[in-house]
């Protein structure tokens, strides 16, 4: 029998789910890299990394898919920011080996601003994150300015039409669909190669079977 959520554990959540903290946050951190996980795989496959590459993903949680991507590409340059110091802490303690001989590091930020020079990185992935960005243009014109000329950033996000149904996601959200990403990327300065639709039926965070319907969106710089 699938639980039954309080409106207040519902709102703590959607905030655990957008910056993960405390005594719940290791067990959120969990929960959201097992479901997330083949939405990853996914998007680490239609990236198509390339040995010696510099990579940048906004949002990592605990860390656990980078051994998948280290072991098809062994001399990436990977670099991942968080806003939760708890998934930080967790990342750095899974992936200690990676850290040892700086293939991986982890920092945090604000959500609002890249820590790092123009032209940083080959490619730049967020799987997840696209929800709780709280001034969306500002910070994918950021991406775009970290990015390499003609690198390319790929954003995996579940479609409005499935969150919107999430009693979780009503409280801490912004939604999107296809068109509203378009609509986004038209105000910054990369181009839309593609989007490549998806559906997979997975355990929710809060115990319900659902279709998920998600996408891959590829734009380059």
């Amino acid at each position: 029998m699938e639980k039954i959520f309080s409106e207040e554990e519902l709102k703590d959540l959607s905030k655990q789910l957008s910056c993960p903290s405390g005594k719940n946050g290791l067990a959120v951190g969990k929960k959201m890299n097992k479901t997330n996980f083949s939405m990853i795989l996914a998007t680490i496959q239609e990236i198509d990394l390339i040995n010696g590459q510099s990579v940048l993903e906004l949002g990592p949680g605990n860390g656990a898919h980078l051994d998948i991507m280290f072991d098809q590409n062994f001399n990436l340059q990977y670099w991942g920011l968080e806003v939760s110091k708890l998934m930080k802490e967790e990342a750095e303690q899974n992936c200690k080996h990676l850290l040892s001989d700086t293939r991986a590091n982890f920092s945090l930020y604000d959500g609002l601003k890249l820590p790092f020079d123009e032209d940083t990185f080959d490619v730049i992935f967020t799987v997840n994150t696209l929800y709780f960005w709280k001034k969306p243009i500002q910070l994918l014109n950021d991406i775009h300015r970290v990015l390499k000329k003609g690198g390319t950033c790929y954003i995996t996000f579940v479609q409005k039409k499935v969150m919107k149904d999430l009693p979780f996601a009503k409280k801490e959200f912004r939604m999107y669909d296809n068109n509203d990403i378009k609509e986004l990327v038209r105000h910054s300065p990369f181009h839309l190669v593609d989007i490549i639709n998806k559906t997979e039926e997975v355990k929710s965070k809060i115990g319900e079977t659902i279709k998920r319907d998600y996408a891959i969106v590829c734009l380059v710089g």
